[in-house]
Order: structure tokens, then C-alpha cells, then sequence
């Protein structure tokens, strides 16, 4: 932590608030149409104003809410709402970083373990290297990389596999590239940050050690600091985030948001069980709303009443969950997006189905037919393939046959993954249960309604934090429930919180999905028995 005089770090407490804010209650909406619009309504700049928050999600949320709440202002004039890597990094000089040739994220991060050496080529994790992932957290946490490694209890590489990993990406980046945690180490060091009127710190709970000391460098010259958050909802502890930073400094003046506008008793008292085996949670009551709620489990996900009215969230407690569930609502003929955002239903490869379904049975095709089909393999494919247009070539009045179009574009798409004709990835991409789910859906919903974004997503609980919808059915995987009671109590409280999240999206219906109702309740608990008692 970055070190302040007593007399300043004095002086800091005095002019900071600290909001409590539980799910729901209001806090974003505090800190814009309360805070923010004093501030505004005195004739301080938005330039004066600075709003940090730990992900795109909330910034962009605040950013809205602050254009819809003063109309008079545009979004240039809010440059100062940022994540806080964002807004280190706005910083730095263009020719010192440029960040859309710099940044190393994920999948780069993978790139580089998996081609430097092929005795590693398996040892990576598929969207964060666990040993990149323990380096990491090490970072954040400023703790000594090995002696984290030897904390961590999922680490899945030898300490010798471990070291040569971060000794390969350090070289690798090294004078070309930056990371995320570089941009707040870099910044510590070398960025003088402006005065400001107001800085205002939202999801405070999920900022690392690290993070907070740029934070205590930066609030040295602001005249007034709120910091909102809630410590139950701290949920990326994997990656070095400690809500006791949150609780701890800064100790100014308390503010706790007393009612959730979200949800009503039945999902209020269910995810009070999950609070309650939260350790070291700050001591905060507050209170359900008046609207009617309710929790109900199932066995199955054809028990599920999907047809209810309202926005669906469909969550998994990782990404490789949610793709089980992907498969659940495609056999289930749902119309639904993903958590990258993706729709299930894309009326270009629709139209990509109907001409490669009409071909493969022998029928002919027009030269705007197989341009559906071209199109379609050059949105599947690499950017290498995106320029090939080859059915430009082909005359506009001809009708074409199977045959036709191999004489005029037989071309093989020669990359590793397919090296195949381009009927072959036609062939893969458009299988019969794919074009019976397309069938399915237009029959169901009409074109009408596939044409309007979804009602239902599929996403993880920690992709969807900050979100909200009607309905939520959250999915417990009874092998993952089952190795809960293996870990330590710090472990169990982590694994608390991501379910308090989940839990706290509803507003309206809560709807469990398990194969055994042992396991549908984080930490066995039975919400059924729970209810008998009250009785």
C-alpha cells in the first residue's frame, strides 16, 4: 500500500463516504442521481468528476444513467468514468502505449505459453492459464509469486512447469507488450493524476490490493471520496480482489442502503441462507420489497416453465456449465443469446441452411443463393477467408446444381483446422440437428420475434454481476456441489458469495435446477426444510 503521512491519511477519512449497497437497493442510482447530480446542479465540470468502477458493465451502465439523468451533457463530457485500468491508462503517453497494439489479454496470454514450447502445449487452461492465473493473483496481491503458488489450492502445474510459464511470458512481453496489471503497477510509479471535485469508487469491493494503491495515490488530490460496494458480493477473490480493503480504509462517514427494490420475501429470506455462512461479512440489515416472489426447484430442465413472461437469465457457475446449458436450450427449441452475446438464431446462417439444404438434395440454386452459403463460410472462418469472393464470379441469370458450383468455385479452404472443399464445412456447420433447432424456432416464435433480441440469456454468475431479470434459473452441477464440502471454510465463504450473486439477479422467480435436491441449495442446504421450520 502506498505510504500517506498520518495528517493525510486524516485528512482523506474526513472527506470520504462509504455506501453499503446489498442487491438491489439502489446504488448506482444513489451514487448518479443523488451525488453526482449535487455535484452537477453546483456548476462543477463532469471534467472535475471522475467515476471508477471495476468493469465495463457498471461504467457504461453509470455513464447512461448520467446522459438520461442530464440531458444537457453528452458522453465526451463523462471521459472521467473508467475502469480504473482504463483510466490509468489514459495517462500514459501514445508512443509510450498504444493500447490496440500492446494489450496482452487471455487468449494471448495462452498464445504465447502454448507456441513457445511444446512440452506445454497442454498445460493451459482454456480461457485463463491457471499458472498465468496464479502469477496474476501474486501481482495483484503484491505477495511473492512462489509463495502464492504454494498457497493455491486449484494450481495445476509443477512449481518447475510454473516458473518456465511466467519466465516465457515475462520474455515474451517484454519492451512490446502490456498487460492489465502492468497498466496499475506502471501507474503507481509514473502517473500524477489530476484534482478533481469528486471521485466516486462503485464496486469497491472487487478492487485488488494493488489496485488500491493507486486508488490511495490517487484520492491525495481529490476534495471528496465515495466508495460503494458490497462486501457479500465479492466474488473474484481467484484473482487477488479482498473486500477487507473495501470494509477497512477509508473508514468515513457510513451509509447503508436499507430496502432492495429488486425482489420480495421468498428470494430475500432464501439468499439470507446463503449470507448467513459468509465469513467476516459486515453486519448490515436490510429489508425485502413488497412485490410478490417466489423459489421453486426442479429436477429436470424440461420442468422449468420457460414460458413464463418476463426476462430469463439461464446461469452456470462456469463458462463450461453454461455450454452444457447451451446444448439444454437448443434440444429445448429456445431462442436465446449467449454470455459472449451471441444470438442462437442468425437469420444469415438461416438463409446459409436453406441453400445448402436445397443444393445437397440435388435441387438448383440461384447466384444470390450461393452467396448466402459463401458469406456464411466467410463469417465461420478466419479473417484470411473473408476475402474471398468468389462467387462474384459467377453469372447472375444461371441456375446452379451441385456440380455447377464445384466447376466454378471448387476451391479447398486449406487451414489446420478444416483443410476441406468448402462444401465440407457446409456439410459439418449444417447437420440435421442444427437445421431441426432452426425449424423448431421459426415455428415456434415466428420471424417477428427472432428477429428482436432475445428474452432469454445464458451467461455465468460472474458475467451477469450488476444484472438483473425477471426470472433466473441457476444451475447446480451435482459433482461441483459435491467437492464444496472439500474445501476450507475461506474457500466455502468464496463459493457463498458467487451464489449470493446468482440468487440476487431474480426479481420476480428463483428457479433451481439440480438432479438431487441435496445439492440444488449452495452448501446442502434443502430451502424446503428451511421453510417447514418457519412454519
Amino acid at each position: 500500500m502506498t505510504s500517506l503521512g498520518l495528517e493525510k491519511q486524516k485528512a482523506i477519512h474526513k472527506k470520504t463516504i462509504k455506501i453499503y449497497g446489498p442487491p438491489g437497493t439502489g446504488k448506482t442510482y444513489t451514487l448518479i442521481e443523488r451525488i453526482l447530480k449535487r455535484y452537477l446542479a453546483k456548476g462543477v465540470s463532469p471534467n472535475d468528476i471522475a467515476y471508477i468502477s471495476f468493469t465495463n458493465k457498471a461504467v457504461n451502465e453509470a455513464i447512461d444513467r448520467a446522459i438520461n439523468t442530464f440531458p444537457n451533457f453528452n458522453i465526451k463530457d463523462f471521459e472521467r468514468f473508467k475502469t480504473l485500468h482504463k483510466y490509468a491508462r489514459r495517462y500514459f503517453e501514445e508512443e509510450v502505449f498504444d493500447p490496440k497494439n500492446c494489450m496482452i489479454d487471455f487468449a494471448l496470454q495462452n498464445k504465447i505459453i502454448k507456441t513457445s514450447d511444446n512440452r506445454l502445449a497442454d498445460d493451459g487452461f482454456i480461457y485463463k492459464d491457471w499458472s498465468l492465473g496464479i502469477y496474476d493473483k501474486a501481482r495483484n496481491t503484491m505477495q511473492d509469486p512462489v509463495l502464492t503458488y504454494k498457497k493455491e489450492s486449484y494450481k495445476k502445474d509443477s512449481l518447475d512447469v510454473y516458473l518456465r510459464k511466467i519466465s516465457t511470458y515475462e520474455h515474451y512481453k517484454k519492451d512490446s507488450f502490456i498487460d492489465f496489471t502492468d497498466m496499475i503497477e506502471r501507474a503507481i510509479n509514473e502517473v500524477d493524476f489530476p484534482n478533481l471535485k469528486l471521485l466516486i469508487l462503485d464496486e469497491a469491493q472487487d478492487f485488488t490490493p494493488l489496485q488500491w494503491s493507486l486508488i490511495y495515490k490517487m484520492v491525495g488530490n481529490v476534495d471528496r471520496v465515495v466508495i460503494a460496494g458490497d462486501d457479500d458480493q465479492s466474488i473474484y477473490g481467484w484473482n487477488g480482489s479482498d473486500h477487507k480493503y473495501f470494509t477497512t480504509y477509508f473508514p468515513g462517514r457510513k451509509v447503508i442502503l436499507r430496502k432492495t427494490k429488486r425482489f420480495g420475501e421468498a428470494i430475500y429470506q432464501f439468499s439470507q441462507i446463503i449470507r448467513r455462512g459468509i465469513i467476516d461479512s459486515l453486519e448490515k440489515e436490510y429489508y425485502p420489497s413488497d412485490k410478490e416472489s417466489y423459489v421453486k426447484r426442479y429436477l429436470s430442465f424440461q420442468e422449468v416453465p420457460l414460458n413464463l413472461e418476463g426476462t430469463w437469465f439461464i446461469l452456470g457457475r462456469v463458462n463450461s456449465v453454461v455450454n452444457e446449458l447451451r446444448m439444454m436450450a437448443k434440444d429445448a427449441g429456445l431462442y436465446f443469446s449467449d454470455n459472449r452475446g451471441n444470438k442462437s438464431f442468425d437469420n444469415k446462417q438461416w438463409e446459409a441452411i436453406k441453400s445448402w439444404t436445397k443444393i445437397s438434395k440435388g435441387k438448383s440454386i440461384t447466384k444470390h443463393e450461393a452467396e448466402n452459403m459463401f458469406k456464411y463460410i466467410r463469417e465461420v472462418k478466419d479473417s484470411s477467408y473473408r476475402s474471398i469472393k468468389f462467387w462474384l464470379s459467377l453469372p447472375d441469370t444461371q441456375q446452379y446444381d451441385f456440380d455447377g458450383l464445384i466447376d466454378w468455385c471448387g476451391l479447398e479452404l486449406n487451414d489446420e483446422a478444416y483443410n476441406k472443399p468448402w462444401y465440407e464445412i457446409l456439410k459439418r456447420n449444417f447437420h440435421i440437428p442444427q437445421v431441426t433447432y432452426f425449424v423448431r424456432l421459426l415455428q415456434r416464435y415466428g420471424q417477428k420475434t427472432l428477429d428482436k433480441d432475445p428474452q432469454i440469456i445464458l451467461d455465468t454468475i460472474h458475467s451477469c454481476k450488476g444484472s438483473e431479470a425477471d426470472n433466473v434459473l441457476l444451475f447446480s452441477k451435482t459433482n461441483w456441489i459435491s467437492s464444496f464440502h472439500n474445501k476450507n471454510l475461506q474457500e466455502k465463504s468464496e463459493e457463498r458469495k458467487v451464489y449470493y450473486v446468482g440468487v440476487t439477479r431474480a426479481k420476480k422467480r428463483l428457479h433451481l435446477l439440480g438432479t438431487d435436491h441435496r445439492y440444488n441449495y449452495p452448501m446442502g442446504v434443502d430451502y424446503l426444510d428451511y421453510l417447514r421450520e418457519k412454519k
